[in-house]
């Protein structure tokens, strides 16, 4: 196989990938929770996930352009013959208009029509469906980047606080000394926070 098949192969097969037990296919909360399972697996599954989803909506993209081009040759073809049927009834007297037209296509199409409409329905829920989950996996890249800096504060604040005797008497990264980190800002305090907070809470 060529590299796009074989790229498509690997694609298809991520869906079996696995975060504690729990796999992508799956469609469980949990694995868009950056505060359960292990924080690790969550950052080294991340790439496989944005990758899996990304080609699952793409490809429902795909499925709903491929049914409305559908639909519009079909109602082309119909409208066609409700427009012929329609003219070969023109009399002096009486001339048919495009809502003539419309009106015969619809009654000798009704049911087709819902059809067509359901389907494209089905397709765009299927779409939006996709759209809203690898969103939550893009937002999740952004929370995991948030932990993994706030991971780095609190080891640092840890080895400062050994290093300075403790807290802010000791701790000389309060103080901006050359070469020392500053102080996080109020956004990554109040994270770090919380994260104490739920981690005293699980205790």
């Amino acid at each position: 196989m060529g590299l796009i098949e074989n790229v498509k192969s690997t694609l298809d097969g991520m869906g079996q990938i696995e975060l504690s037990g729990i796999r992508l296919e799956s469609g469980d909360a949990r694995l868009l929770d950056v505060g359960s399972l292990d924080l690790d697996k969550h950052v080294s599954m991340q790439p496989s996930a944005i990758a899996f989803y990304g080609a699952m909506k793409k490809e429902a993209y795909r499925r709903l352009a491929i049914l409305t081009r559908g639909k519009e040759r079909w109602e082309k073809k119909q409208w066609a013959l409700a427009k012929s049927a329609v003219m070969s009834g023109t009399t002096a007297q009486w001339k048919p208009t495009l809502a003539d037209i419309e009106a015969r296509f619809i009654v000798d199409n009704e049911r087709q029509i819902e059809d067509w409409d359901a389907k494209l329905d089905k397709a765009q829920e299927e779409l939006d469906v996709l759209d809203a989950w690898y969103e939550g996996w893009r937002q999740k890249s952004f929370a995991l980047r948030e932990h993994v800096v706030i991971e780095e504060d609190e080891r640092y604040n840890s080895a400062g606080s050994m290093k300075g005797g403790g807290g802010e008497a000791g701790g000389s990264r309060f103080h901006g000394v050359p070469g020392e980190r500053l102080l996080p800002s109020d956004k990554l305090r109040d994270i770090r926070d919380i994260m104490r907070k739920r981690r005293q809470g699980q205790a």
